[in-house]
């Protein structure tokens, strides 16, 4: 499709009144290519998104919306449709910070990955959660985010929308941090949790890596 039929198609279209005040209910980082997913799931959300999900390049945004907007949750989306090697082979001049800090997630685990996940589709999921995991401790690592997880007031947590068939038959949201744990039975069991269906729990929290 042309540029100027894009534009067209923007200016003529008809947008949708928004009825009334909805409070934020989530900032939700996310790879690029999940938004139209995650706007049609959470119309509420604040959404966050570049190639990578990557928390440094947004940190202002994020910001924003725990402190002004008051969300519960931070949420750090990715995707199994996103191939990161390609990704890292992009030119890094115009988003310097955003694919250094790929490449060294991927240089400091991609040959153990590699030795352990000979499967094209799950390397790549085992690479994404690292990188989900990676961005969810740089939030972590920040006091006041850490502060208001330790008192309840907000949680980060880690998905993966596994379009591949990697976790599950159909294209569904796994968990696959929460807080900063990993491992999915202790996800399972966190006592903040337990309000979700056990049979939910057992079947949406996953993950490829669970220790290495």
């Amino acid at each position: 499709m042309s540029p100027v039929k894009v534009i067209e198609r923007l200016l003529v279209r008809e947008c949708k009144v928004r009825q009334g005040f909805h409070p934020y209910e989530a900032c939700i980082v996310c790879c690029s290519s999940v938004v139209w997913r995650i706007s049609s799931l959470f119309q509420n959300s604040f959404i966050v998104s570049n190639a990578a999900a990557q928390v440094f390049p947004n940190i202002a945004s994020i910001y924003y919306a725990v402190r002004e907007l008051r969300v519960p949750l931070v949420a750090i989306v990715g995707t199994t449709s996103i191939d990161f090697e390609s990704l890292l082979k992009l030119p890094s001049q115009a988003a310097e910070v955003e694919f250094n800090l790929l490449r060294k997630t991927y240089e400091e685990n991609g040959d153990v990955l590699l030795s352990v996940y000979d499967n094209q589709r799950a390397f790549n999921a085992a690479l994404l959660e690292i990188n989900v995991d990676d961005q969810i401790e740089k939030l972590l690592s920040i006091d006041e985010f850490r502060d208001l997880v330790e008192k309840g007031e907000l949680a980060v947590c880690g998905f993966v929308l596994d379009e591949d068939g990697i976790y599950g038959d159909v294209t569904n949201f796994y968990l696959i941090n929460f807080n900063g744990i990993k491992d999915p039975e202790d996800i399972r069991t966190a006592e903040a949790l337990r309000e979700i269906p056990e049979s939910v729990r057992k079947q949406k929290v996953k993950r490829v890596v669970v220790q290495f």
